[in-house]
């Protein structure tokens, strides 16, 4: 059987329960066993427990050991965990630390153990990163990075094939974290190159989900060692097994964590592997999140409401001086993803400054309105179906249904490129008629001074209602978009995708640029766009988020 944490007995394992893992930190309430060493002079822990309370001397004395001190020190939660941002600094920050610091970070489908390997399949969400770059990725992220003056002053001194852990290790120091913790003594001789980051649901009854981090080990008895040092100076608790340390703030947690695991892991749960299976390669890192479990907790993280399903996993990639987070969608209700046929936008102007097009509008628009209405009443009170009946009254348009008929299903926002004027037009494929209610509504209540709307026939059965009028013209009468070559780096599957962002970040600098001071318009002028596309059918979708350089 596994060693028991410090001064603490195992408890007994249920019928069919493994045995408990051995675990570093003083568990809560207990006091560890002197080290070896303790209390003799020169004793290499003498000074560090010293310095918490625990004195040498008769048995009877207050602070012996196995006794609690006469003033322990307080709990250490807010800190707890400071180690674990090894994996937390790259996974929740793009591999940015600081001052716009970028470390390149790698595939992480290479041999060897896994984070997931180490973590239980109860997890909701789950994140991890590896910090020993394949070449290909190493040289594009800092080829990425360095095109910025402001991150090539952050760069500067950092070899891209050198320690990567110790200068996020030095970047914690610099932070106030891990006092007294020695990078070539206690981190370098066990610390590995993966780092994972689970979410899980409350232990023992409680409301709050827990986070434990999975730091990779080389060698065991090191890092027990290190980790001791690490824990003592910064709370929390750690269990060292063959391949992963598990932290947390709890002894509770991170035991349980380790013992759900042995039964059944992250990496053998047959969703997860699916998902990581459809999304490919993992990139310089990876993510993965089960919207409908965490929304069962409670939670919301951005569009993850308490209504959400599907399961959603994500990787960051470098694609040469290209920037890419590409992901998948799983399990979503049946038939709610619209098929990838396709938007208009590769037909409107070369010179678009900025567009959002989407098919299915109309169709999301109905299906979407029952919640929609219904949350309105419940803010708005009776106020909100007065409007409604008055919209109608006076436009002699319904809603939702003749609003689903004028958006279309083929719908396009686009901004024109002017420093002078705003310029924005909507292009669809809805039913005219209904259009021209709409717009003739707005310019009979129009006030003065009041943007003047046109609507203009762009052919294909498409309408373009633009402001200012001539802005129109040269929608209807334009196109080339999807022939420039910003946008085919940006967006490279725009034919297919069911939806479509595109910002020319090029020319926006060309035309709002003087508005910038000199710092920021340095580090603004390398990028070239920015490009989003989704496409899929039934119940899944895939997106690509990209950022692309000159």
């Amino acid at each position: 059987m596994s060693q028991p944490p410090f001064g603490q007995q195992p408890p007994t394992p249920g019928p069919g329960q493994p045995p408990p893992p051995p675990g570093y930190g003083p568990a809560h309430g207990q006091q560890p066993p002197p080290p070896a060493g303790y209390g003799q002079p020169g004793g290499q822990y003498q000074q560090g427990y010293a310095q918490q309370g625990y004195q040498p001397g008769h048995p009877q004395q207050p602070g012996q050991w196995g006794q609690a001190p006469v003033q322990p020190p307080a709990p250490k939660s807010n800190k707890a965990l400071k180690w674990g941002a090894f994996g937390v600094a790259g996974v929740v920050a793009l591999g940015v630390v600081g001052g716009g610091a970028v470390f390149a970070y790698s595939k992480l489908n290479g041999g060897g153990a896994q984070p997931e390997e180490a973590l239980p399949a109860t997890s909701v969400a789950f994140a991890k990163i590896d910090l020993d770059p394949s070449a290909d990725q190493k040289v594009d992220a800092f080829r990425f990075a360095r095109k910025f003056p402001g991150m090539r002053d952050s760069l500067e001194g950092v070899d891209e094939n050198g320690d990567l852990r110790k200068e996020i290790f030095d970047a914690i120091k610099e932070d106030g974290g891990l006092e007294g913790v020695d990078y070539a003594q206690d981190v370098e001789p066990w610390l590995g190159q993966r780092f994972g980051v689970a979410l899980l649901p409350a232990a023992d009854g409680g409301t709050e989900p827990e986070v434990v981090v999975a730091l990779a080990s080389t060698d065991q008895d090191a890092a027990k060692e290190g980790l001791s040092k690490v824990t003592n100076g910064e709370g929390g608790y750690c269990s060292v097994q063959a391949d992963f340390a598990i932290c947390g703030e709890e002894q509770s947690v991170v035991d349980k964590a380790v013992n759900d695991a042995a039964g059944a892991n992250l990496a053998d749960s047959d969703t997860f592997r699916q998902d990581m299976d459809d999304l490919g390669e993992d990139g310089m890192m990876a993510g993965w999140m089960d919207a409908s479990r965490v929304s069962e907790l409670g939670l919301s993280t951005g569009t993850v409401q308490a209504d959400q399903q599907g399961r959603i996993a994500a990787a960051v990639r470098f694609d040469g001086p290209t920037l890419e987070v590409a992901g998948r969608v799983n399990g979503l209700p049946a038939g709610s993803v619209p098929s990838g046929e396709g938007t208009m936008v590769g037909d409107l102007p070369a010179d678009t400054l900025g567009v959002f097009a989407v098919t299915g509008l109309d169709e999301s628009l109905r299906t979407a309105w029952p919640e929609l209405d219904k949350n309105a009443k419940s803010i708005l009170g009776d106020d909100w179906q007065e409007g409604l009946d008055s919209f109608t009254n006076e436009t002699g348009v319904s809603v939702p249904d003749d609003i689903a008929k004028a958006v279309g299903s083929d719908t396009a926002i686009t901004v024109g490129a002017s420093a002078d004027e705003p310029k924005v037009a909507l292009v669809t494929n809805g039913d005219r008629g209904t259009i021209d209610k709409l717009t003739g509504a707005v310019d009979s209540g129009g006030t003065s001074g009041a943007p003047q709307i046109s609507v203009k026939d762009a052919g294909d059965n498409r309408t373009v209602v633009a402001t200012p009028a001539g802005y129109a013209d040269e929608v209807a009468g334009g196109s080339g978009l999807g022939d420039s070559d910003a946008f085919k780096d940006a967006v490279p599957e725009a034919d297919d995708a069911s939806s479509v962002l595109y910002v020319d970040i090029s020319k926006a600098v060309e035309l709002f640029g003087d508005e910038l001071d000199d710092e920021e318009r340095a580090n603004i002028e390398p990028l070239s766009a920015l490009g989003f596309s989704m496409t899929g059918e039934d119940d899944h979708a895939e997106f690509a988020l990209r950022l692309t350089t000159k």
